[in-house]
């Protein structure tokens, strides 16, 4: 997959299906000169290139002045910054004296099978069976500084992975102001980007933005990678379509701020970097350390939007999610929180239990208000200590498992609230200057400093006590707040450029020793609904909650958006009460996630029950192998159209299911939906009229679904499978 062509100075990776090729020009600067189509064994192409000459240089010591070596373009791997290339350069470094000047030389490198693990972050498998990287050295040309550039393809997917490290081997310490995690040169720049703008409760709605000259930035500088954006976007040739033309999907495995940048020069060419914000980051970086920035996922698709997501989706659920939970079956789900808030004791929750059940629940979560002196939202947090006046949670897990369910409960170990016992203790465990007037305060509550190592061990020692005692199958993991100080009096001046990072460091930290000590609990992340939905958390957790909305009139688009980029596995989806449309319509919409629900269950009718059992038991049937472990497809996109369409299709594709939605009402409209991923030649029977068609039939003619009348927010789950 990996080759170096030594008389050419040409390094490709190509898996058959595309091609990323590298050249290693005279001077050492390593160019992009290939991504797309799968490019083998054709290298002498390359030498036909025309040459583009670089600015005059001018010998300081002889005075002698002569032009840049030829090169075959101005497309590089790694910019340099402040000589005469002026694209923004991926790294930045301060020198001793001021200076900025950074250029980067070929020094060696090796190809090796598998992935690098990162060694403080989350990271892509090692595994060495479908991947080979190739790992090179470079050093800055003026001084010891040694910068390590990764990059990795996949044998059975269109995956790129770009990472960079670099190690100070001078005397002197250096400041590190930027280490982005790759950069991508185009020499084309016809592409529209999509990105993903929101808010809390209604996260990821979907942004075109034609690319035109100037730069456009997608950006967090929140702490988290937060519902404003999200690190996942794509760059789309105009005439690409959900299965054809050319789509470049970009991804980040990180849970903090991020960063990135497209600039369309005078030439029409296009320059992406992208990676942790720069924004108030200063990393000093002594003798002998190095830094690690976080790892890149680059998608690249001939097949569309559907191709991008899919090879996404394939590298998410089999190349980074290491845990034992991420390909078990995932229970049915009941949350307590929209059911009773804080407001409830022992006999109340078991009464919840009992309800549930009777819908299917397979796991039943407490949510927040068991611990502490949590009452309300201004009090407890940072308190990990079972209120025993409150509730008997011994009872309530023994009742449990007499009914033979699961039991998980809330935690939100990062965040202390003023009234709290941790707080009263250690005023010193929260970020900002000490002799600061304010401390700002977000839904009550301030945020830890989780750069300090003493905080994390705090925290981990309340979490283990807690869960000696309670052997619980499932944590819901809460973030409810941006990182607004970031000063930490924990560290000297010199350091405090690095706490943004090392908050995220000291969150990873945590969450790595509860899935190391505790494997057998799956953690679902979340935070304030979505705003921390990244690929660095689905690393330790299978599944994220998805949005803190769950009325499918907003969640229509908020779920299929997320899908573009994560797979339904990982999006969690809870019914709920609200009211505008039947719990049918917000059961329907939920099996196209992690189906649960969050309601009062002792409210429920007995029609109401039947409704939601039924889909509970779809669920329990076919949602593993046709939902988790098959083929997503987006037919229809609720952005364009007054109706959504996604369709699952298994790996053995004997069976599909199809979601249909609408919007608003539509009389006397002919819908053929046509499906895609069946086999041609099989027969297949569908749950929406009883008829059977051939495969060929539904993906050319289409799925008939004229002859119903669909009110406003109604859904259809329809079945098919093989005859």
């Amino acid at each position: 997959m990996i080759s170096y062509n030594a008389e050419k100075n040409l390094i490709t990776l190509s898996n058959g299906k595309m091609s990323y090729v590298v050249y290693i020009n005279p001077r050492g600067q390593l160019e992009t000169l290939h991504l797309g189509a799968a490019w083998e064994g054709q290298e002498q192409d390359f030498s036909a290139r025309p040459y583009v000459g670089g600015p005059e240089l001018l010998d300081r010591a002889s005075g002698k002045m002569y032009n840049a070596q030829n090169t075959y373009g101005v497309h590089r791997e790694i910019s340099s910054h402040g000589l005469g290339e002026k694209k923004d350069a991926p790294v930045l470094i301060r020198r001793e004296n001021g200076s900025y000047v950074t250029d980067f030389r070929y020094v060696s490198h090796i190809v090796y099978k598998g992935v690098k693990p990162l060694t403080s972050q989350p990271h892509a498998k090692a595994g060495k069976d479908n991947s080979e990287t190739i790992e090179i050295l470079l050093r800055e040309t003026s001084r010891d500084l040694y910068l390590t550039y990764y990059l990795t393809i996949y044998a059975d997917k269109n995956i790129l992975l770009k990472s960079m490290s670099i190690q100070n081997k001078t005397e002197k310490a250096v400041t590190l102001d930027r280490l982005y995690s790759m950069q991508l040169d185009l020499a084309r720049s016809n592409f529209d980007l999509y990105h993903f703008h929101g808010r809390w409760a209604q996260e990821r709605d979907l942004v075109k933005t034609p690319l035109s000259d100037g730069t456009f930035e997608v950006a967090s500088n929140l702490g988290r990678s937060s519902h404003e954006q999200n690190p996942f976007m794509y760059f789309a040739s105009p005439s690409a379509t959900s299965d054809h033309g050319e789509v470049i999907g970009l991804n980040l495995i990180y849970s903090g701020n991020f960063i990135m940048r497209a600039h369309v020069n005078r030439m029409k060419e296009l320059h992406i970097v992208y990676g942790m914000n720069d924004e108030d980051f200063a990393w000093h970086l002594s003798s002998g350390e190095t830094f690690e920035a976080p790892q890149a996922v680059i998608s690249y698709s001939l097949d569309g939007v559907d191709g991008m997501s899919q090879a996404f989706h394939q590298f998410i659920l089999d190349d980074l999610m290491t845990y034992k939970h991420n390909h078990a079956y995932k229970p049915v789900l009941f949350n307590s929180w929209e059911g009773c808030y804080f407001n409830f004791n022992t006999e109340s929750v078991i009464s919840y239990i009992d309800d549930a059940i009777k819908i299917g629940t397979e796991l039943f979560v407490l949510d927040d208000g068991w611990f502490g002196q949590r009452n309300t939202d201004r009090l407890g947090l940072g308190d990990w200590y079972v209120n025993r006046n409150k509730i008997d949670l011994h009872k309530v897990m023994a009742h449990c498992k007499a009914k033979g369910i699961k039991f998980g409960i809330w935690f939100e170990p990062e965040m202390v609230n003023p009234d709290s016992d941790l707080y009263r203790a250690h005023p010193e465990y929260v970020p900002g200057e000490p002799e600061a007037e304010t401390l700002t305060l977000h839904r009550h509550q301030l945020h830890l400093d989780m750069s300090n190592p003493h905080v994390v061990d705090n925290i981990y020692q309340q979490m283990k006590a807690f869960l000696e005692e309670y052997h619980v199958d499932y944590i819901k993991w809460d973030y409810n707040r941006v990182v607004m100080e970031h000063f930490s009096p924990y560290f000297n001046a010199e350091n405090q450029g690095e706490i943004y990072h090392r908050m995220v460091l000291g969150y990873y930290d945590l969450i790595s020793r509860i899935v190391r000590d505790y494997p057998d609990i799956m953690i679902e992340g979340c935070s304030s609904g979505g705003g921390r939905f990244d690929m660095g958390t689905l690393y330790y957790c299978p599944q994220i909650w998805t949005s803190d909305e769950s009325d499918p009139a907003q969640r229509i688009a908020i779920q299929y958006n997320t899908s573009l980029g994560y797979p339904l596995s990982s999006i969690g989806a809870h019914v709920n009460d609200h009211p505008i449309t039947p719990y049918s319509t917000k059961a329907k919409l939920a099996f196209f996630g992690t189906y649960g629900y969050e309601m009062n269950p002792n409210k429920l009718t007995e029609s109401e029950q039947a409704e939601l059992s039924e889909i509970a038991d779809i669920y329990v049937r076919y949602h593993q192998t046709v939902v988790e472990q098959g083929t997503l497809y987006h037919l229809v996109s609720p952005s364009e159209s007054n109706d959504m369409c996604m369709q699952c299709v298994s790996s053995d594709l004997s069976t599909s299911i199809v979601l249909y939605m609408n919007k608003m009402k539509e009389h006397g409209m002919s819908r053929f939906v046509r499906l895609k991923g069946l086999a041609p030649k099989t027969a297949y029977k569908n749950s929406f009229d009883g008829q059977t068609y051939s495969g060929t039939y539904y993906m050319q003619v289409g799925l008939d679904l004229t002859h119903k009348a669909f009110g406003e927010f109604s859904a259809q789950l329809i079945i098919l499978e093989e005859v």
